[in-house]
C-alpha cells in the first residue's frame, strides 16, 4: 500500500464518480492550485454521460489537459490531448477507468479522426488505459518495462481485496476497459509525429524515474509534455536500460533540453500544476548540477521501507519548485550515457 492516510485532504468540490478511500499526503502547493482550476476555472469541461471519471481543461486552442483522480492512492494525474490538423495525439491514457476513446472523441469532434497514442512512461497511472486503442507508442528505452509491467490482463488486480473491494479509490469496477493485446511501437530519441500541414510533436526523452521516461515537445504551441520527472526510480530485473534510472542520466537529458529552452514556453507535467514556466527546467538542472558534485550532501535524507526493504532517501531542492529524490546507489552510471 502507498504511503498515504485515511484522512481525507481538504475538501474540493468533485462530481467525478470516483471517491478517494486512501489519500496521498496533501501537498501545499498543489492543492490550492487544484481547488481554483476544479471549482472555479471556465477552461474545465466535463461530459459524465461520456467519462464520469475525467475532467478535460482547455489549455491551448487545441490542447486538452484530463484530470483523473488517482486510483491507487497515490498522486492524482494529467493526461494531454493534442488536435493537430489531420491527426490527434494523446499523451498518457490514466488508469483505463472509464471511456477515455470516446471521450477523445468527442472532445476533438471528429470520430473517424486518426488518434496517436504515446506514453511518456509505463507506470500504473500512465498506460493502464492503453488497451482502449489499437497501438501505443513509447520511447525504445521504454519497451522492456511496458511489457514486463503494463501488458498483461491482471494490471488491475492491485487496486481490489480479496473481496473484491477498491482498496485506494472506490470506482465501479464494471467501469475498467477490457483488456486487449494492442500493438508497441517502440520510438528513438528525436522521433517526429506528423499531425498534418507541418505539424510535428519531437519525442525528448528525460530519463530516470523510468528507464525510458519520455517528454514530448509540441513545436506549434512550443509547450513540453514532461511526464515524470521528480527523480531516479527504479529498473525490473533483465530490463538493457537499467542504467537509466539513474540521476546522471536524467542529469544529461536536462542538459539537452535546457539547450533549447528557446523552444519551450510552457511545462505540463504528469502530475501537479499546469503551464508551469520553462524556468524550471534551469532551476532542475542546477539541482542535478548540485547531486553530481557531492550527492551526499542532500538538503534532506531520511529513512524508509519500500517494498519491504529499508533505505535512505535523499532529496535535493528545485529552486522555487519541489525536489529531486535519489538514493546514492542510483546517481552515477557505469555504462556509457546515450541519448
Amino acid at each position: 500500500m502507498p504511503g498515504g492516510t485515511l484522512k481525507p485532504n481538504r475538501y474540493i468540490k468533485s462530481d467525478l464518480k470516483s471517491h478517494r478511500i486512501l489519500w496521498e499526503d496533501e501537498r501545499p502547493d498543489r492543492w490550492p492550485y487544484l481547488k481554483m482550476l476544479r471549482e472555479t476555472s471556465n477552461l474545465k469541461e466535463f461530459y459524465p454521460e461520456i467519462n464520469p471519471y475525467v475532467e478535460a481543461y482547455k489549455v491551448r486552442e487545441n490542447t486538452w489537459a484530463m484530470f483523473q483522480e488517482s486510483m491507487d492512492g497515490a498522486g492524482d494525474l494529467w493526461m494531454y490531448l493534442i488536435n493537430g490538423p489531420e491527426k490527434a495525439l494523446l499523451i498518457d491514457t490514466g488508469f483505463g477507468v472509464g471511456d477515455l476513446k470516446g471521450l477523445v472523441q468527442h472532445l476533438i469532434g471528429d470520430k473517424d479522426k486518426e488518434i496517436i497514442v504515446a506514453n511518456t512512461h509505463h507506470h500504473y497511472d500512465h498506460a493502464y488505459g492503453n488497451a482502449q486503442f489499437d497501438k501505443c507508442y513509447c520511447h525504445q528505452d521504454e519497451e522492456y518495462s511496458m511489457r514486463y509491467r503494463a501488458m498483461n490482463p491482471h494490471i488491475w488486480d492491485y487496486l481490489f481485496d480479496e473481496n473484491g473491494k477498491n482498496i485506494y479509490t472506490e470506482f465501479d469496477r464494471a467501469d475498467l476497459i477490457t483488456y486487449k493485446d494492442y500493438e508497441l511501437i517502440p520510438i528513438p530519441s528525436g522521433y517526429i509525429f506528423d499531425l498534418g500541414d507541418g505539424y510535428e510533436v519531437e519525442a525528448m526523452p528525460i530519463r530516470a524515474h523510468s528507464a525510458g521516461q519520455c517528454a514530448y515537445l509540441d513545436k506549434h504551441n512550443h509547450t513540453l509534455f514532461t511526464g515524470d520527472i521528480g527523480g531516479a526510480g527504479r529498473s525490473y530485473p533483465g530490463d538493457p536500460c537499467a542504467e537509466n534510472c539513474t540521476i546522471e542520466t536524467m542529469w544529461r537529458d536536462v542538459q539537452y533540453v535546457v539547450s533549447r529552452l528557446d523552444e519551450i514556453e510552457g511545462l505540463f507535467p504528469g502530475h501537479g500544476m499546469l503551464d508551469v514556466s520553462s524556468v524550471m527546467l534551469k532551476n532542475q538542472l542546477e539541482a542535478l548540477d548540485r547531486i553530481m558534485e557531492d550527492p551526499k550532501n542532500a538538503d534532506s535524507i531520511k529513512k524508509m521501507v519500500r517494498n519491504g526493504e529499508e533505505m535512505v532517501q535523499y532529496a535535493m531542492n528545485i529552486r522555487h519548485g519541489s525536489t529531486i529524490k535519489y538514493n546514492l546507489s542510483n546517481v552515477y552510471r557505469r555504462t556509457p550515457y546515450r541519448r
